[in-house]
């Protein structure tokens, strides 16, 4: 495959977005497609156009056994190894499925076997992941990463016209929010997608708001639904309270038709959400009885058993300081980090010194009171979030009381998202009223004054032990933040073009005077022209260098934070992902369908071998099965995790459990009933020729007997011999959703324990054992009705409205 090719897809799939959007919704400028393409290059060029991925492949440099077979530079960001032991793995049995003509069901490789679709995080039904399966893993999530970024930049822009702001103030707007920490930081990850969906969802509620087409209310029901499919439910509550909370302060600034307008986003919204429960009731069903729900009540009946709360000996510091100044704490991307957690999740709310400066300046009250659309709403959005990332211990008790809540605080980057896309927000609008005229220098020497303040304190006043590794990036990073933020104080200082109210301006909160646009529901899009006809010597006026002021400070902003954030994803050889090293080899050679692996400390780590079709024991998910778990606690070091750590290998439930080959580093010795097959210099492998197969026969005479068949992912075939009624017994997980089959007859199958277990008759059957999961069938059905809805109500023929449009067009 040509390495330009993921560019050259990416490319094609702009070029329809901008079509699409010029034909039914908002045309966007062909210069704010250039600069959003010259930003995905600089960040993504060699994962798109030079045959590099962004996966961190350089990681198994380090995981036997690949140690000397990947070069140990590029390492990669050590942050990002999820992306290889986790996502990329799952993708690749997603993709497996849909090249055989089925659904992502069930993952057969992890475990004793785990839901896959119902686990969000695999990305089975994620469109912008959808988007990249024509292209291998390594070079599919280039494509995924850039897409996200396509639409974070596209829908910013495309609300932020729609609230009033400048073309070329919606483009810096675009640009803060796209480049800024969280996409950036978690561009690999399905959280991403939560950003890059965000402001689509606010531009469907706003067009629903101004114009309410018809398109428009496909348009915010497919934004629902694509953010319900991202894969992070989490993140997807926290968005839909802020859209919700959004939608009600534009219905209060209605003076009628309010019923009208919140049935029309209703109807979108649960249309939407109708076309995600494929996904969202399969998930709703598996999630409270993983690992990570059993852990997360584990811990709130520990506190309330104490008395105490989450929060500890937490200092906000650790915390907010990142949120200003991203590497005062360090950075272990590179090595040592001496705050809270890490500077992924900690740093993911820096939306840009520049971007800060605005929107604290936001906080005064601009000149006659007047703000822009949600502007206060805005506000109060950025001052929630920061006390929510400070986590005082009031805080924390109220939401720990609050079930739903409580991973807000475990993991405040989900809130960082809200925080960042606020601060855009607020900058935007300070930005407009700059381009305005209406921002002078002493509106901004006090934010000036006490941004530099907190830079200089975030970086002087914390250096941790390790301060002296990280000289060169601590200090470079505090001349490169004040060196922004004076360069904006100095563009600041002048306003771009006179006047007093220029184009793209809605004041909401004033009536519309007869004549003018100002407050028409037809959008902000045809008021730039409607003033430009009105005074069109403002822009003969204006000299060359006012009008390239805003072009300027729009490359300030995109130049810091790719600065700051391009470290975060470097590209390495797509031809280092997935090499088949002669251990590898070999089990692919001698393992089985019907049998497992299981590896031993770092060996072949957990969700590694899916990607080489090998069933592992272990699985690196925290959305597994908890009662699993609960069967391998004695043979985990660490059941407590989201991956565990095989210990005892000669222990019984190994071959109960289907174990018939252990990996382990040389010379490691493993006893009875383990023999040593295979011996290299990076790995030794053992076989355990009375390991179980997945189905057998749990007791009979000797001449029953069941004969295995075919293994896919959600369908086991074998065939029984039986003299009288025998149980069969397994060590596959079920959820409930196993169907049993023989003859053709539905049998029961109920758990035994965790395990898949039935009562076979005498004779001689065929047993099919088929995965079919009722709340997907549910969620299929629910998604045929709401697209049957969405097409009665916003596909049907207008006749009467045809008509009155041509006859208005005739007159």
């Amino acid at each position: 495959m040509p390495p330009f090719l993921p560019g050259l897809w990416v490319a094609v799939l702009a070029l329809l977005l901008a079509l699409a959007l010029g034909r039914w919704y908002d045309p966007v400028p062909p210069r704010c497609w250039l600069a959003w393409g010259a930003a995905i290059v600089l960040l993504l060029g060699g994962a798109l156009f030079a045959g590099r991925t962004l996966l961190p492949v350089g990681l198994l440099a380090e995981i036997p056994p690949f140690s000397g077979v990947v070069p140990e530079a590029p390492h990669g960001n050590y942050l990002q190894s999820d992306l290889l032991l986790q996502t990329a793995p799952w993708l690749a049995q997603v993709r497996e499925a849909y090249a055989a003509g089925a659904w992502p069901l069930w993952n057969p490789l992890s475990g004793a076997g785990e839901p896959l679709l119902a686990n969000p995080q695999s990305q089975a039904l994620q469109p912008l992941a959808a988007l990249a399966l024509p292209f291998p893993i390594a070079a599919g999530f280039g494509v995924t990463a850039a897409l996200r970024m396509l639409a974070a930049f596209a829908f910013t822009w495309l609300l932020l016209r729609r609230q009033g702001i400048s073309e070329a103030v919606a483009l810096a707007g675009s640009l803060a929010f796209g480049l800024g920490g969280f996409l950036q930081l978690w561009l690999g990850w399905p959280i991403a997608g939560s950003a890059a969906f965000l402001p689509a969802l606010l531009y469907g509620i706003v067009l629903v708001d101004q114009r309410g087409a018809r398109r428009d209310g496909a348009l915010l029901a497919l934004a629902t639904a694509c953010l319900l499919l991202v894969g992070h439910p989490e993140t997807g509550l926290h968005i839909a309270l802020f859209a919700a909370v959004f939608a009600l302060s534009r219905l209060l600034n209605r003076r009628e038709g309010r019923w009208r307008l919140a049935s029309a986003w209703a109807l979108a919204a649960i249309l939407g959400a109708g076309l995600a429960a494929p996904l969202a009731l399969p998930a709703a069903e598996a999630l409270p009885r993983s690992q990570r729900a059993a852990l997360l009540a584990d811990r709130h009946e520990r506190l309330s058993a104490e008395g105490t709360t989450a929060s500890g000996d937490h200092d906000p510091r650790l915390t907010l300081i990142p949120v200003i100044a991203p590497n005062a704490l360090g950075n272990d991307r590179y090595g040592d980090y001496w705050g809270e957690r890490n500077t992924t999740e900690d740093a993911s709310g820096f939306a840009g010194t520049v971007a800060l400066l605005a929107a604290l300046a936001a906080a005064w009250p601009p000149a006659a009171g007047r703000r822009f659309p949600q502007e206060r709403l805005m506000l109060g959005t950025a001052l929630l979030c920061l006390v929510i990332v400070a986590r005082p211990a009031w805080l924390v008790a109220l939401f720990e009381a609050v079930p739903v809540l409580r991973h807000s605080l475990t993991f405040h980057s989900r809130v960082a998202l809200l925080l960042g896309f606020a601060i855009v927000y607020l900058a935007a609008c300070t930005w407009e009223r700059w381009r305005l005229g209406e921002v002078r220098f002493r509106r901004l020497a006090l934010p000036a004054a006490a941004i530099a303040a907190a830079i200089v304190w975030s970086y002087l006043g914390h250096a941790g032990p390790e301060a002296a590794d990280f000289g060169a990036l601590r200090w470079g990073s505090l001349a490169l933040q004040l060196a922004a933020l004076a360069a904006a104080v100095v563009l600041l200082m002048w306003p771009a073009t006179p006047g007093p109210e220029g184009p793209g301006y809605i004041d909401s909160e004033k009536p519309a005077e007869a004549g003018s646009n100002a407050g028409r529901r037809d959008g902000s899009l045809l008021q730039e022209a409607f003033w430009s006809n009105r005074s069109p010597g403002i822009h003969a006026r204006a000299s060359l260098a006012p009008r390239l002021r805003p072009t300027l400070l729009t490359l300030l902003i995109a130049a810091e934070l790719i600065a700051f954030h391009a470290p975060a994803h470097p590209a390495a050889p797509a031809g280092l992902y997935a090499p088949v090293t002669p251990p590898v080899a070999f089990l692919q050679n001698h393992l089985n369908p019907w049998h497992r692996m299981a590896g031993l400390g770092p060996l072949l780590r957990p969700n590694l071998g899916a990607v080489y079709g090998l069933a592992d024991l272990r699985s690196a998910n925290a959305s597994k099965p908890a009662a699993f778990q609960e069967v391998i606690r004695r043979i985990n070091r660490f059941p407590s995790r989201a991956t565990e750590g095989l210990i005892a290998p000669e222990d019984p439930l190994y071959a109960a459990l289907g174990v018939r080959f252990v990996i382990t580093r040389p010379r490691t010795r493993v006893g009875p009933p383990y023999e040593l097959v295979f011996h290299r210099a990076t790995a030794w492998i053992y076989e355990n020729p009375d390991a179980l197969p997945l189905l057998h026969l749990a007791a009979g005479s000797g001449t029953d007997a069941l004969d295995l068949g075919t293994v896919e992912p959600e369908w086991l075939r074998a065939r029984a011999r039986l003299t009288g009624e025998r149980l069969l017994a397994s060590s596959l997980y079920q959820d409930g959703n196993w169907k049993l089959l023989v003859r053709g007859a539905r049998r029961p199958a109920p758990a035994n324990g965790p395990f898949l277990a039935a009562r076979l008759p005498a004779g001689e059957a065929r047993v099919d054992l088929l995965y079919r999961p009722g709340s997907f069938l549910a969620g299929l059905a629910v998604a045929a009705l709401a697209l049957a809805a969405g097409v009665a109500v916003w596909g049907a023929p207008q006749t009467a409205r045809r008509s009155q449009a041509r006859t208005q067009r005739s007159a």
